[in-house]
Protein backbone atom coordinates (compact mmCIF):
# COMPACT_ATOMS: atom_id res chain seq x y z
CA UNK A 1 0.00 0.00 0.00
CA UNK A 2 2.41 2.47 0.83
CA UNK A 3 4.62 1.57 -2.77
CA UNK A 4 1.30 2.52 -4.15
CA UNK A 5 0.81 5.22 -2.57
CA UNK A 6 4.49 6.55 -3.09
CA UNK A 7 4.29 6.42 -7.07
CA UNK A 8 0.91 8.14 -7.35
CA UNK A 9 2.47 10.96 -5.24
CA UNK A 10 5.62 10.53 -7.43
CA UNK A 11 3.11 10.77 -10.04
CA UNK A 12 1.47 14.12 -8.95
CA UNK A 13 4.76 15.51 -8.66
CA UNK A 14 6.29 14.86 -11.97
CA UNK A 15 2.70 15.89 -13.36
CA UNK A 16 3.11 19.44 -11.59
CA UNK A 17 6.47 19.61 -12.41
CA UNK A 18 5.51 19.69 -16.08
CA UNK A 19 2.78 22.09 -16.43
CA UNK A 20 5.00 24.36 -13.88
CA UNK A 21 7.80 24.09 -16.82
CA UNK A 22 5.25 24.69 -19.56
CA UNK A 23 4.12 27.33 -17.89
CA UNK A 24 7.12 28.99 -17.16
CA UNK A 25 8.23 28.31 -21.11
CA UNK A 26 5.15 30.41 -21.87
CA UNK A 27 6.08 33.24 -19.99
CA UNK A 28 9.89 33.28 -21.19
CA UNK A 29 8.44 33.29 -24.13
CA UNK A 30 6.42 35.92 -24.32
CA UNK A 31 8.66 37.94 -22.45
CA UNK A 32 10.88 37.63 -25.43
CA UNK A 33 8.40 38.02 -28.18
CA UNK A 34 6.58 41.32 -26.91
CA UNK A 35 8.96 43.76 -28.20
CA UNK A 36 8.49 42.29 -31.76
CA UNK A 37 4.27 42.95 -31.93
CA UNK A 38 3.77 46.07 -33.23
CA UNK A 39 0.10 48.54 -33.67
CA UNK A 40 -0.84 48.96 -36.92
CA UNK A 41 -2.63 52.13 -37.75
CA UNK A 42 -3.04 55.42 -39.52
CA UNK A 43 -1.59 58.58 -38.56
CA UNK A 44 -3.74 61.86 -39.34
CA UNK A 45 -3.03 65.33 -36.98
CA UNK A 46 -6.71 66.58 -37.57
CA UNK A 47 -8.30 63.49 -36.64
CA UNK A 48 -9.19 62.49 -33.51
CA UNK A 49 -8.06 60.64 -32.05
CA UNK A 50 -4.72 61.12 -34.59
CA UNK A 51 -3.70 57.63 -33.91
CA UNK A 52 -6.39 54.98 -35.04
CA UNK A 53 -5.54 51.33 -34.54
CA UNK A 54 -6.65 48.85 -37.58
CA UNK A 55 -4.88 45.68 -36.47
CA UNK A 56 -1.76 43.91 -35.08
CA UNK A 57 1.48 43.33 -36.71
CA UNK A 58 4.97 41.79 -36.00
CA UNK A 59 8.61 42.12 -37.11
CA UNK A 60 9.96 39.69 -38.90
CA UNK A 61 13.42 39.02 -41.40
CA UNK A 62 15.92 42.30 -40.65
CA UNK A 63 13.99 43.95 -38.09
CA UNK A 64 12.44 46.50 -40.41
CA UNK A 65 9.88 44.46 -42.05
CA UNK A 66 6.73 43.66 -40.60
CA UNK A 67 3.63 41.48 -41.14
CA UNK A 68 0.06 42.04 -40.65
CA UNK A 69 -3.47 41.53 -42.24
CA UNK A 70 -4.11 43.09 -45.40
CA UNK A 71 -7.99 44.06 -44.73
CA UNK A 72 -6.11 46.02 -41.57
CA UNK A 73 -4.58 48.39 -44.24
CA UNK A 74 -6.69 51.64 -45.14
CA UNK A 75 -8.08 51.35 -48.82
CA UNK A 76 -7.20 55.19 -49.47
CA UNK A 77 -3.79 55.07 -48.76
CA UNK A 78 -2.64 56.54 -52.29
CA UNK A 79 -5.29 59.85 -51.96
CA UNK A 80 -3.81 62.86 -50.84
CA UNK A 81 -5.68 63.99 -47.69
CA UNK A 82 -5.19 60.28 -46.62
CA UNK A 83 -3.74 59.71 -43.23
CA UNK A 84 -0.63 58.72 -42.84
CA UNK A 85 -0.15 54.51 -42.75
CA UNK A 86 2.16 53.72 -39.39
CA UNK A 87 3.45 51.22 -37.16
CA UNK A 88 4.06 52.07 -32.94
CA UNK A 89 7.06 50.57 -31.34
CA UNK A 90 7.13 49.23 -27.75
CA UNK A 91 10.15 50.84 -26.27
CA UNK A 92 12.39 49.31 -23.81
CA UNK A 93 11.73 51.66 -21.30
CA UNK A 94 7.61 50.93 -21.97
CA UNK A 95 6.56 54.39 -24.47
CA UNK A 96 5.47 53.61 -28.00
CA UNK A 97 7.30 54.83 -30.73
CA UNK A 98 5.63 55.88 -33.67
CA UNK A 99 7.17 55.17 -37.07
CA UNK A 100 5.86 55.91 -40.86
CA UNK A 101 5.32 52.97 -42.90
CA UNK A 102 4.71 51.33 -46.16
CA UNK A 103 3.43 48.68 -48.56
CA UNK A 104 5.86 46.29 -49.72
CA UNK A 105 3.33 43.95 -50.67
CA UNK A 106 0.28 42.01 -49.98
CA UNK A 107 -1.29 38.69 -50.96
CA UNK A 108 -5.05 39.63 -51.00
CA UNK A 109 -6.05 36.07 -51.49
CA UNK A 110 -4.28 34.73 -48.24
CA UNK A 111 -5.18 38.17 -46.49
CA UNK A 112 -1.48 38.94 -46.15
CA UNK A 113 0.44 42.24 -46.19
CA UNK A 114 3.83 43.12 -45.77
CA UNK A 115 5.24 46.38 -44.66
CA UNK A 116 8.55 48.06 -44.04
CA UNK A 117 9.08 50.58 -41.16
CA UNK A 118 11.33 53.36 -40.98
CA UNK A 119 13.47 53.74 -37.86
CA UNK A 120 16.03 51.52 -36.26
CA UNK A 121 15.51 47.63 -36.51
CA UNK A 122 13.63 46.02 -33.80
CA UNK A 123 13.74 42.53 -32.50
CA UNK A 124 12.08 39.79 -35.01
CA UNK A 125 10.21 37.14 -34.69
CA UNK A 126 11.25 33.27 -36.21
CA UNK A 127 9.07 31.90 -39.08
CA UNK A 128 8.38 28.21 -38.48
CA UNK A 129 7.08 25.47 -40.14
CA UNK A 130 3.11 25.63 -40.94
CA UNK A 131 2.77 22.21 -42.13
CA UNK A 132 4.32 20.73 -39.29
CA UNK A 133 1.39 21.91 -37.29
CA UNK A 134 -1.16 19.09 -36.46
CA UNK A 135 -4.63 19.28 -35.22
CA UNK A 136 -4.87 19.14 -31.16
CA UNK A 137 -1.40 21.40 -31.29
CA UNK A 138 -1.15 23.67 -28.37
CA UNK A 139 0.05 27.21 -29.53
CA UNK A 140 -0.64 31.13 -28.43
CA UNK A 141 -1.24 33.95 -29.98
CA UNK A 142 -0.30 38.00 -29.20
CA UNK A 143 -2.23 41.15 -30.46
CA UNK A 144 -4.46 44.26 -28.98
CA UNK A 145 -8.39 42.99 -28.81
CA UNK A 146 -11.05 45.16 -29.03
CA UNK A 147 -8.36 47.68 -30.00
CA UNK A 148 -7.53 50.55 -27.54
CA UNK A 149 -10.64 49.55 -25.29
CA UNK A 150 -8.54 47.90 -22.76
CA UNK A 151 -5.55 49.82 -23.02
CA UNK A 152 -2.30 49.15 -25.82
CA UNK A 153 -1.02 46.58 -23.82
CA UNK A 154 -0.07 43.58 -25.70
CA UNK A 155 -2.56 40.34 -24.32
CA UNK A 156 -1.48 36.80 -24.99
CA UNK A 157 -3.85 33.86 -25.22
CA UNK A 158 -3.65 29.54 -25.75
CA UNK A 159 -5.22 28.44 -28.76
CA UNK A 160 -5.62 24.35 -29.65
CA UNK A 161 -5.58 23.98 -33.44
CA UNK A 162 -8.87 22.64 -33.64
CA UNK A 163 -9.11 21.88 -37.26
CA UNK A 164 -6.91 22.05 -40.06
CA UNK A 165 -9.35 22.58 -42.86
CA UNK A 166 -9.45 24.07 -47.02
CA UNK A 167 -11.48 27.12 -47.00
CA UNK A 168 -11.59 30.55 -48.38
CA UNK A 169 -11.46 33.60 -45.87
CA UNK A 170 -14.93 34.60 -45.22
CA UNK A 171 -15.91 38.10 -46.73
CA UNK A 172 -15.38 41.34 -44.27
CA UNK A 173 -18.58 42.73 -45.92
CA UNK A 174 -22.08 41.81 -44.04
CA UNK A 175 -23.93 39.63 -45.61
CA UNK A 176 -22.45 39.04 -48.96
CA UNK A 177 -18.96 38.12 -50.77
CA UNK A 178 -16.90 41.25 -52.10
CA UNK A 179 -14.59 41.10 -55.37
CA UNK A 180 -11.51 39.52 -53.66
CA UNK A 181 -13.43 37.04 -51.99
CA UNK A 182 -15.38 35.69 -55.26
CA UNK A 183 -11.73 35.70 -56.75
CA UNK A 184 -10.11 33.72 -54.21
CA UNK A 185 -13.08 30.71 -54.51
CA UNK A 186 -12.21 31.15 -57.92
CA UNK A 187 -8.62 30.50 -57.61
CA UNK A 188 -8.98 27.90 -55.12
CA UNK A 189 -9.24 27.50 -51.70
CA UNK A 190 -6.35 27.04 -49.12
CA UNK A 191 -5.50 25.35 -45.78
CA UNK A 192 -6.25 27.12 -42.47
CA UNK A 193 -5.75 26.73 -39.19
CA UNK A 194 -8.90 27.19 -37.01
CA UNK A 195 -8.64 27.47 -33.48
CA UNK A 196 -10.80 27.36 -30.31
CA UNK A 197 -9.76 30.87 -28.68
CA UNK A 198 -11.59 34.03 -28.66
CA UNK A 199 -9.78 36.38 -30.72
CA UNK A 200 -11.16 39.98 -30.98
CA UNK A 201 -11.38 42.53 -34.19
CA UNK A 202 -8.16 44.45 -33.12
CA UNK A 203 -6.42 41.00 -33.09
CA UNK A 204 -6.14 40.96 -37.10
CA UNK A 205 -2.37 39.82 -38.44
CA UNK A 206 -1.01 39.17 -35.36
CA UNK A 207 1.13 36.07 -34.56
CA UNK A 208 0.13 32.62 -34.21
CA UNK A 209 2.94 30.90 -32.21
CA UNK A 210 4.47 27.88 -30.58
CA UNK A 211 4.85 28.71 -27.08
CA UNK A 212 7.84 26.79 -26.47
CA UNK A 213 10.48 28.13 -29.14
CA UNK A 214 8.43 31.37 -30.15
CA UNK A 215 8.61 30.32 -34.10
CA UNK A 216 5.61 31.98 -36.19
CA UNK A 217 2.89 29.58 -37.62
CA UNK A 218 0.64 31.70 -38.54
CA UNK A 219 -1.00 35.31 -38.86
CA UNK A 220 -4.29 35.24 -37.21
CA UNK A 221 -7.55 36.49 -39.12
CA UNK A 222 -10.94 37.86 -38.86
CA UNK A 223 -12.82 36.04 -36.41
CA UNK A 224 -16.20 34.48 -36.83
CA UNK A 225 -18.37 36.53 -35.94
CA UNK A 226 -22.43 35.86 -35.72
CA UNK A 227 -23.41 39.44 -37.28
CA UNK A 228 -22.13 42.42 -36.61
CA UNK A 229 -18.98 43.97 -34.86
CA UNK A 230 -19.84 44.49 -31.85
CA UNK A 231 -21.23 41.13 -31.26
CA UNK A 232 -17.88 40.03 -30.95
CA UNK A 233 -17.86 41.97 -27.44
CA UNK A 234 -21.10 40.27 -26.23
CA UNK A 235 -21.32 37.36 -27.69
CA UNK A 236 -17.87 35.86 -28.43
CA UNK A 237 -18.12 33.02 -31.23
CA UNK A 238 -14.78 31.53 -29.39
CA UNK A 239 -13.70 30.36 -32.98
CA UNK A 240 -10.99 31.89 -34.75
CA UNK A 241 -8.38 31.70 -37.50
CA UNK A 242 -5.06 32.06 -38.93
CA UNK A 243 -3.09 31.99 -42.03
CA UNK A 244 -0.19 28.86 -42.23
CA UNK A 245 3.42 30.73 -42.09
CA UNK A 246 4.22 29.13 -45.39
CA UNK A 247 2.35 31.74 -47.19
CA UNK A 248 4.35 34.77 -45.01
CA UNK A 249 7.35 33.01 -46.62
CA UNK A 250 6.26 33.00 -49.76
CA UNK A 251 5.13 37.01 -49.70
CA UNK A 252 9.40 37.31 -47.91
CA UNK A 253 10.93 35.88 -50.34
CA UNK A 254 9.40 37.47 -52.96
CA UNK A 255 10.09 41.07 -51.59
CA UNK A 256 13.66 40.72 -49.66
Amino acid sequence: MKKIFGLVLLFVSLTAAQVGHARAGLSDTIERLKPAVLLIGTYKSTDSPRFQLRGTGFVVSDGQMVVTNAHVLPADLSSADAPALVVQVRQASGEWQMRPARVLGTNAARDLALLRMEGPAAPAMRLGNSSAVREGADLAFMGFPIGGVLGFSVVTHRATVSSITAAALPSPSAGRLSEQAIRGLRGGTFEIFQLDATAYPGNSGGPLFDPDTGEVVGVMNMVLIKSTRESALSQPSGISYAIPSVHVQELLDRHR
